[in-house]
């Protein structure tokens, strides 16, 4: 993938995420329901960023395909 063609907004959600995993602490994982816990913490971080992210496009009947 060439990173010239990221834009901006591609780069921030990139930057993000990574922030995200690097917050990570796995260093106390003595059980499944521990991980669990983590790995649902993860996911909720990543709804919040996609959706900080994410583009509304409205969809009108002048739109051309």
């Amino acid at each position: 993938m060439n990173n010239c063609q990221n834009s901006e907004e591609d780069r921030n959600f990139i930057t993000d995420t990574i922030k995200s995993i690097k917050r990570i602490n796995t260093d106390h994982i003595e059980s499944k329901e521990n991980l669990e816990q983590i790995i649902q913490d993860f996911v909720c971080n990543m709804n919040e960023i996609w959706f900080k992210h994410l583009k509304i496009i409205n969809i009108t009947r002048h739109l051309k395909s």
